[in-house]
């Protein structure tokens, strides 16, 4: 904890005191000080004067959030405003150090300055959890919607302890979440939330801000004025999947879907990306993501209209796309993954062949995509327009999330079903807690580390692989 400045002030005085022994010698030696020019004793006042003065200025500090700017409410009634500035992005953390100050010289106790503890904020009573990152050394980041003085929002809350405790790090008044599975049709709209580390990370959606302080400032990033759909990053380098334009349906003269593809990267140090040359895209799609085995990137994505899978392409190094494993339907794609646990591991799903209609097939490849293994797994049910989103830890552990898919609807699909097999598709088995029909996302973290997300003010984790999961609330 910050030690006060003014009691080390006061502490260093009383130690410069020394005991001194009484009697008649020394009430004369004390009679003989008092009448002695006094012009010594003001200077010691104006320097004590002016150390307080110095430590008092460096308490004063704002309410963490800046001039012009709003905080996510921590009940729906609470909200904070004041004059406009110049961008909506407030941070709700911030430390403020006093600088030095011209009623004394920067000398001696005048010279103490002070770094008040950051202010800390509890999640919003409003948050709606929906995207949820894992920085690493027990640093997790969560984005969702809230309620700030002007309306609805978005806001960051992170955990600096592996999740027993959660705060508000940052709101954005200017910007709101609809959740994970709405592709960003419209303006101002985020829909997920990565960190490189501790300290760098991203939000997404119709437009990219990075923060180099884990979260309590934000900048924007050059992404050319395309939405972005998905972004990933392996810690050095970030990669996102981005349109032109998304429409949604129901949207007046706009084309359903998300169109005009483009593949973008760029190191975490910097905050303008460059595209990258994948031919073979679909001119439009109904959604499309980035899922990262190390360095490799690969594209994976959705037809509009009967939202069939593509076929997936590795877009680091020399685009290629991936050849189709035996068994698949030849006339669709595929989806897939990465193990998080086996690097050159990636875990897919297709519409079966001959049974496309009625069957899905878990396919493995260990060798980077060249050779695939192919398992029926009609634990996953019939294949719907929705689809089914993957994450595994390794080959034979897996956890998948039916009618999961974003969609460029305008609506989330619901309901959706999370299930898990640790038999590499053979036999699975719902695992999303009390039978919960709304999960939105899962991600494995290494190790046995699941995460997954289902909206409102908790989320999930397991510890084996997926087998099980237990839920964390953001409030306590």
């Amino acid at each position: 904890m910050t030690r006060d400045p003014l009691d080390d002030f006061f502490a260093r005085e009383r130690a410069e005191v020394r005991e001194l022994p009484a009697g008649p010698d020394r009430w004369e030696a004390l009679l003989a000080e008092s009448r002695r020019p006094q012009r010594h004793r003001a200077v010691l006042w104006l320097g004590a004067a002016a150390a307080v003065a110095v430590v008092a200025a460096g308490l004063v500090v704002g309410t963490g959030h800046g001039p012009g700017l709003q905080q996510a409410a921590d009940t729906p009634s609470r909200t904070t405003s004041s004059s406009t500035a110049a961008r909506p992005t407030v941070t709700v953390t911030r430390t403020v150090t006093a600088g030095p100050t011209g009623s004394a010289p920067a000398k001696g106790p005048a010279s103490v300055t002070t770094a008040p503890e950051p202010q800390v904020l509890p999640v919003p009573r409003t948050f709606e959890l929906a995207s949820l990152t894992n920085a690493g050394t027990g640093h997790l980041v969560g984005l969702g919607s809230a309620a700030c003085a002007s309306g609805s929002c978005s806001a960051v809350v992170a955990s600096d302890d592996d999740g027993r405790t959660w705060s508000t790090r940052a709101s954005f008044t200017d910007l709101t979440t609809r959740g994970p599975l709405v592709t960003p049709a419209d303006a101002k709209q985020l829909v997920g939330v990565r960190f490189a580390t501790p300290q760098v990370g991203y939000v997404f959606g119709s437009e990219v801000r990075r923060t180099t302080d884990g979260g309590r400032s934000w900048s924007p990033v050059d992404v050319a004025g395309r939405r972005v759909l998905s972004l990933e990053t392996d810690g050095t380098r970030v990669w996102m999947v981005t349109a032109r334009t998304c429409g949604h349906v129901g949207t007046a003269s706009v084309q359903r879907g998300c169109s005009d593809l483009q593949v973008r990267t760029a190191p975490v140090t910097s905050d303008r990306t460059e595209a990258v040359d994948v031919a073979g895209t679909a001119p439009v799609v109904e959604n499309a993501w980035i899922v990262l085995d190390g360095s490799d990137a690969y594209l994976n994505g959705t037809s509009t209209g009967t939202q069939q899978p593509l076929r997936p392409q590795r877009v680091s190094g020399t685009p290629q796309p991936l050849p189709v494993p035996q068994g698949c339907d030849p006339a669709q794609g595929f989806t897939v993954t990465a193990a998080a646990n086996s690097r050159g591991t990636l875990v897919g799903l297709c519409p079966a062949s001959g049974a496309a209609d009625v069957r899905y097939d878990l396919v493995t490849s260990t060798d980077r995509g060249a050779t695939w293994r192919q398992r029926p797994a009609p634990g996953l049910g019939n294949p719907t327009p929705a689809g089914v989103w993957l994450t595994a830890t390794d080959a034979e552990h897996v956890v998948a999330v039916r009618q999961a898919l974003p969609a460029s609807t305008g609506e989330a699909t619901s309901p959706t079903r999370m299930l898990s097999t640790s038999t590499g598709g053979a036999a699975w088995k719902d695992v999303a807690p009390g039978g919960s029909t709304s999960t939105t996302w899962a991600g494995a973290a290494g190790g046995g580390l699941v995460y997954a997300t289902g909206g409102g003010a908790s989320y999930w984790v397991s510890s084996d692989s997926g087998s099980t999961f237990e839920t964390v609330p953001l409030r306590h």
